[in-house]
């Protein structure tokens, strides 16, 4: 992104404060995930730990973006004035293409839904997060003209709502089979993920539509921030929630097996 405009110090400061906090936010959770993992029985286990490492991967390409930010702005008069260094927003992309599909992996594998069919929907996820993230990168970070930037948008929208369909509609028969508490969570976690993606196409878009004044910069920064501390933070501590859930309901039903009493058939 080397279109940058001036920017007031309000501006500035408000992306580099955002930039700074997710880079403590994303951090601080990497550690949590790794202790909060010890908690849950072993078949949950690996999708908290999923989620340190998203969180750890996304901490590290914050800190990038941060650092970028710095260099690519420089006082001079009370404003804000790009210093012609780059601002590289493949840095996020670089990061979604990391945290997305292990994020989806995740998901999948807390439900615990067996080993075939859990390969399966991994496979699928992960191919379409990929599909959904690279041809957003072509149409954003490459430099192409506003109707290609919409066609690669468009075309984008087809894995991502092919994800959708599989977490409401394919993973819908599988909760069936689970308990209401982990039901209820397990809506909350979908409407939570869906809520911090849809700040994704509306940024994409917002070029489209000519929207090019210097506050759009400060505005596709927080927003995505937003968005990323929502889609990793918010739906790690609810798929967190959803393995203690099962792991509780797990040892409940181990010792309700255990104390059935063993009839002795007479010789």
């Amino acid at each position: 992104m080397n279109d940058l405009m001036p920017l007031n110090p309000d501006q500035y400061s408000l992306v580099m404060n955002v930039l700074n906090l997710s880079i403590a936010l994303f951090g601080g959770f990497s550690l949590l995930f790794i202790l909060l993992r010890r908690t849950v029985a072993h078949n949950y286990s690996i999708s908290v730990a999923m989620m340190a490492a998203v969180t750890a991967m996304a901490a590290y390409h914050y800190f990038r973006i941060y650092s970028n930010w710095l260099a690519a702005y420089q006082l001079q008069g009370g404003t804000y004035l790009p210093t012609g260094i780059p601002f590289n927003y493949a840095y996020r992309y670089a990061d979604w293409l990391g945290t997305v599909p292990l994020l989806l992996t995740a998901i999948m594998l807390v439900l615990d839904i067996g080993r075939q069919k859990s390969a399966s929907l991994v496979s699928r996820m992960v191919v379409s997060a990929a599909l959904m993230i690279g041809l957003g990168y072509v149409g954003e970070v490459q430099r192409v003209d506003m109707l290609a930037r919409g066609l690669y948008g468009l075309a984008a929208t087809v894995p991502f709502l092919y994800i959708l369909y599989v977490l409401w509609r394919e993973l819908g028969q599988v909760l069936l089979f689970e308990s209401g508490r982990v039901r209820e969570l397990f809506s909350t976690l979908r409407l939570v993920l869906l809520g911090s993606w849809v700040f994704y196409p509306v940024v994409y878009a917002l070029p489209i539509f000519g929207l090019s004044h210097a506050g759009l910069i400060p505005l596709i920064q927080v927003c995505n921030s937003t968005a990323d501390l929502l889609a990793k933070v918010g739906v790690g501590l609810l798929l967190y929630t959803i393995a203690r859930e099962k792991t509780e309901e797990d040892l409940l039903a181990e010792r309700d097996r255990s104390q059935v009493p063993v009839r002795i058939a007479a010789d």
